[in-house]
C-alpha cells in the first residue's frame, strides 16, 4: 500500500467520528482538502476514486452507495456511506495508528451485538469463519458417517 492510499484510509478513520460511529459520509472532496491540508498530499477526484477501489477490493473498507430518482426522472446522489471493516482496523492498528486499538474493539463488540441491523453488514467488515473443522480425524468421521448412515 503506497503512501497516499494509507493516507486516504486514515483520513477516513479520522472521520469516523466519536465512538458510536461506525461509518461516515465524508465526501470526495472534503478527502482532498484534508489529504492537502494533513498529509501535504495533493491529489485529483479520479485518483482518490481509484484508491478508494484498491483499499475495497483488499478489504479494508466497504461503501455503500446512496443514489435514487426523483419524480421527474432526474437523478440525486448523496455521497456513499464509507465504513472500515474488521481487516481495515487492523491493518491501521498495526501501523500504530492512534485509536486504532479501540475501533478493532468497538467493531468485535458490535458484531456480537445481535439487535443491532444497520449499515454495514456485519458479514462485510469481518470474514465468514469457516465452521467445518480443518482436522483431518474430523474430515474422515464426517465422511464415514455419510457413508454408513444409510446401512442397516
Amino acid at each position: 500500500m503506497n503512501s497516499t492510499k494509507f493516507a486516504i484510509l486514515s483520513t477516513i478513520f479520522s472521520c469516523l467520528g466519536g465512538s458510536d460511529q461506525k461509518y461516515s459520509y465524508v465526501s470526495i472532496d472534503k478527502i482532498i482538502s484534508l489529504l492537502l491540508h494533513h498529509h501535504n498530499i495533493c491529489v485529483k477526484r479520479r485518483w482518490v476514486f481509484t484508491c478508494l477501489h484498491d483499499i475495497e477490493a483488499a478489504g479494508f473498507l466497504t461503501r455503500q452507495q446512496r443514489r435514487g430518482k426523483y419524480d421527474d426522472g432526474s437523478c440525486w446522489q448523496k455521497s456513499s456511506i464509507i465504513a472500515l471493516t474488521l481487516k481495515g482496523a487492523r491493518f491501521l492498528f498495526s501501523k500504530r495508528v492512534i485509536g486504532a486499538k479501540a475501533l478493532v474493539k468497538k467493531i468485535c463488540d458490535w458484531v456480537r451485538c445481535k439487535t443491532d441491523r444497520r449499515f454495514p453488514d456485519k458479514r462485510a467488515l469481518v470474514p465468514v469463519v469457516n465452521k467445518v473443522g480443518t482436522d483431518d480425524l474430523t474430515k474422515l468421521s464426517n465422511l464415514a458417517f455419510g457413508l454408513f448412515s444409510g446401512v442397516d
